[in-house]
């Protein structure tokens, strides 16, 4: 199924048909240039489409096996680059083999070490596309790459709720290699002056945008205990210490100051520790207070 058939399914006929062209144009141009200018990847743009979409309709197109990036200024994602595993392959290889291969090659776990690797082209690739005559790319401006985002559900939650001008970049690695590649840029849409964001509601945005990237640091305490300086000191390895009241189906998790935030299970999963959030505790019945009758 192709890009164009899957947001006319998602998106219906309330939306401006995708449209495409068969190199690109100056989009297209863009993406070959930056590729052989920052890294030296030799691109071949066979095409772009583009559209229109809503951030949820967007999360569909995202697969498992993409690279997300995110895209924004001034530290806040308005924007999201995501890239297909053969073109993500590609930047790696052309930058520790010093040439891409040939051949479409098994897709490994998406890492870290390939969003690092791919900065450097998609840098180029917004300073040149802000440059294009075309007012649905002035947005483009002042973008940078940022984080690496998990997966389409992180993606959706970290990027604002409204319209992005989507480019969907089809390229062949090599020319007449047939190793085919994907990007696509999700781009924050053209605001539209008769329906401005109001500065409280786009302050409340940016501040929502700002604690979600921020870490948050969890610690899953089994249990405290206080001892003398001389038994710490006698302690050795194989020695035996009491938990008492320990119980390891009601386990505290904490926040980097101490205080408890859940209750939790302790287990494993995939060979690692791991907890398991508790439901929370029901309220005690209380017995009704009712007041004596009333004389009549």
């Amino acid at each position: 199924m192709t890009m164009e058939s899957v947001l006319r399914r998602l998106i219906g006929g309330h939306e401006t048909p995708a449209t495409g062209s068969a190199n690109g144009g100056g989009a297209g141009l863009a993406l070959a240039r930056a590729a052989q200018d920052t890294i030296g990847l030799p691109l071949v743009v066979r095409g772009v489409a583009r559209d229109r979409v809503a951030r949820d309709a967007l999360g569909e197109m995202l697969g498992p096996e993409m690279l997300l990036i995110g895209l924004g200024a001034d530290g806040a994602i308005t924007g999201l680059a995501a890239v297909e595993a053969q073109l993500r392959c590609a930047v790696v290889e052309v930058q520790t083999l010093g040439v891409p291969r040939a051949q479409p090659v098994p897709a490994g776990p998406v890492t870290g070490t390939e969003a690092a690797m791919m900065a450097p082209l998609l840098s180029g690739l917004l300073d040149r596309l802000a440059s294009v005559d075309d007012p649905d790319l002035q947005s483009v401006a002042g973008l940078r790459p940022g984080v690496r985002l998990e997966d389409a559900r992180a993606a959706g939650l970290i990027l604002p709720e409204a319209r992005y001008e989507l480019l969907r970049f089809e390229v062949e690695i090599g020319p007449g290699s047939g190793r085919g590649g994907v990007l696509v840029l999700a781009l924050p849409g053209r605001a539209d002056a008769s329906c401005k964001t109001p500065p409280a509601a786009a302050w409340e945005t940016a501040l929502r945008d700002s604690v979600l990237q921020a870490p948050a640091e969890l610690e899953a305490v089994l249990h405290r205990m206080r001892l003398p300086a001389r038994d710490i000191e006698a302690l050795a390895s194989g020695d035996l210490l009491m938990l008492p009241g320990v119980d390891l189906t009601a386990i505290r998790l904490e926040d980097g100051r101490g205080r408890q935030v859940a209750t939790v299970r302790l287990g494993q999963r995939a060979g690692l520790r791991a907890v398991r959030l508790a439901p929370p505790e029901a309220p005690p019945d209380l017995p009704l207070d009712i007041p004596p009758r009333l004389p009549e």
